[in-house]
């Protein structure tokens, strides 16, 4: 813990200089405190790395494959800060245009207290980058996010960022995603205008935390899907087209993310399939991205089912036999192609909401303990087939959207009884020692 101890420090003496005008009396002892790296090779960084980026020391790496990484490090279950540096309004990505408060040390340290080991930051980046050929994503931007990463980080929390609602409406008639799939498969001038700028932004994240260390684990896109989550008419008839630029993205990602200097060549890479469908993910079409460093990927999907119970409230009751094989049969094919082949695999989102009934009081019963059943096995079924849950917390607790919100934001409690207890059950259904 000696290096994130020392960094700190020095970022707080960097500041002190640059404000001083004293970058030029500093930077002997910064130089000498960033080469004074371990003799271990796996930890040796590629020649022509830089020291420090911005006001950011080169940090070591562990070397390990992900697998081994995920294994070593005990990342069991994860947390998802949603609807925060992901909300927007009018194409423009802010932090608290969805009603949670801004991001704060007191939730990344309760999130760790509640026993999560890892938490995913999803981002929207529209609004903050520019116009092409550049595109040139705002330094603020950034530098909040880099703010958000470093607290996790400080909390004792692997992270995972992405780019989460700049490919959210990807359908014809609708333009706020820039990320677009809908346009992609239907001209190619769009799908070679998106893809600039996706490797641009890329280029420009990958390099900005490039000395950041293997704690911090990098996701090309979320739910990347032509406007009909996998039911649209056109993908239904013929889903190639599209299968196929999911696949180009994530090995452009890969290699954008490899050649963009310090940690990258080492950095974890998520790659998700096709709207981060289960299915879609254990499909043939879905191909894995050649990669000039092996051994760091992990595979991502999002498990709301059935959808009726986890997200739309239209069904009340969860927790027959069949209910709870059906986790089981969803879950198992994961372990046979990918954990079995060493490939770590991450529910990179999952959970069911709050259902509230105020006139039939017997119903919201009714949600309320199948809620009760359902969050604790589907977190078991991972466990079971060593696959990694990641909660979606979206802070929402009351109102009519979606009601994920399980921890209080501004002091990293638990928001009531009922959520310390699901809190509980979830996380002793993968850590058996948690009482």
């Amino acid at each position: 813990m000696i290096i994130p101890i020392i960094q700190r420090t020095l970022k707080v003496l960097f500041n002190m200089a640059e404000k001083k005008g004293l970058l030029i009396l500093l930077f002997p002892i910064l130089l000498a405190a960033c080469t004074g790296k371990s003799g271990n090779s796996s930890t040796e960084q590629a020649s022509g790395a830089r020291d420090i980026v911005g006001d950011y020391m080169l940090e070591p790496v562990s070397g390990k494959t992900a697998f081994d990484y995920f294994r070593d490090e005990g990342i069991l279950v994860g947390w998802n800060l949603g609807n925060t540096l992901d909300s927007y309004s009018n194409g423009i990505g802010s932090e608290t245009t969805w009603g949670n408060p801004p991001i704060n040390q007191e939730i990344m340290n309760g999130v760790k207290a509640a026993g999560f080991d890892l938490i995913r930051i999803p981002i929207t980046w529209m609004g903050h980058i520019g116009s092409a050929p550049d595109h040139t994503i705002a330094p603020q931007r950034l530098k909040r996010v880099a703010e958000a990463v470093e607290m996790a980080h400080n909390a004792g929390l692997k992270v995972i960022i992405n780019l989460h609602h700049d490919g959210s409406t990807s359908s014809l008639d609708q333009e706020e995603g820039w990320l677009s799939i809908g346009k992609s498969y239907k001209s190619e001038d769009e799908y070679n205008r998106i893809t600039r700028q996706f490797t641009r932004v890329w280029e420009q994240i990958a390099a900005y935390f490039q000395n950041y260390g293997d704690w911090l684990i990098f996701e090309p896109m979320n739910e990347i899907h032509d406007g009909g989550w996998c039911w649209s008419s056109d993908f239904r008839s013929n889903p190639a087209p599209q299968l196929a630029i999911i696949n180009k993205w994530n090995q452009i990602f890969t290699d954008v993310v490899r050649r963009a200097g310090g940690n990258n060549a080492q950095r974890y890479l998520v790659i998700p399939a096709y709207c981060t469908n289960p299915q879609q993910t254990l499909s043939p079409a879905f191909l894995l991205p050649n990669d000039s460093t092996p051994n760091k990927q992990i595979v991502s999907f999002h498990y709301y089912d059935p959808w009726e119970f986890g997200i739309n409230s239209s069904r009340s009751n969860w927790g027959t036999a069949a209910d709870k094989q059906k986790t089981d049969d969803d879950f198992a094919p994961f372990k046979t192609r990918f954990i079995d082949n060493k490939i770590p695999v991450i529910i990179g989102e999952c959970g069911a909401v709050l259902q509230l009934f105020p006139d039939d009081p017997a119903r919201e019963a009714q949600a309320r303990q199948s809620r009760f059943e359902y969050l604790p096995h589907v977190f078991s079924m991972a466990r079971k087939y060593n696959l990694v849950p990641i909660y979606w917390d979206n802070g929402g607790i009351r109102g009519n959207g979606e009601k994920f919100g399980l921890l209080d934001r501004r002091t990293g409690m638990a928001n009531s009884v009922d959520s310390a207890e699901l809190l509980r059950l979830m996380i002793s259904s993968v850590k058996q020692e948690v009482n």
